[in-house]
């Protein structure tokens, strides 16, 4: 990255538009997968109903292993969103307080978001937790 001007400009833009845009996205695809792997929760008792002449109990010995990784998956799928979604709003705090340091790099920054457009922000569904 340059120390200053326009080409300083140009990669805080660049910056700026990797957490606006690309970082968000991605946080999405995440909190979406968290969410669907949150609904399989209400089905499962039904999925792993057994008799209980084949013992370990209604459920089974593997409903507990396989809740226990639910969960797990659950949980990194809702703590990458959330890290994801943070870690974008940092790259353009990061990029909109270093523009201010370089009154060049301010103006390329400034013109390639007017020229550009901001994108908008893209909406990360809250991730459910187990």
């Amino acid at each position: 990255m340059p120390d200053t001007g326009i080409d300083l400009g140009a990669d805080l833009y660049r910056l700026w538009r990797a957490g606006r845009d690309n970082l968000p996205s991605v946080a999405a695809v995440f909190a979406t997968a968290n969410r669907a792997v949150a609904a399989t929760d209400g089905g499962l008792d039904n999925a792993f109903r057994r008799s209980d002449h084949f013992g370990g109990g209604a459920l089974g010995p593997v409903f507990p292993q396989w809740t226990a990784l639910r969960d797990e998956l659950q949980l990194i799928l809702a703590n990458t969103a959330v890290n994801l979604e943070a870690t974008g709003d940092a790259l353009c705090l990061a990029a909109t307080e270093h523009a201010k340091t370089d009154e060049a790099a301010a103006g390329e920054f400034a013109r390639l978001r007017i020229d550009s457009g901001d994108p908008p922000r893209t909406d990360v569904p809250p991730p459910q937790y187990p």
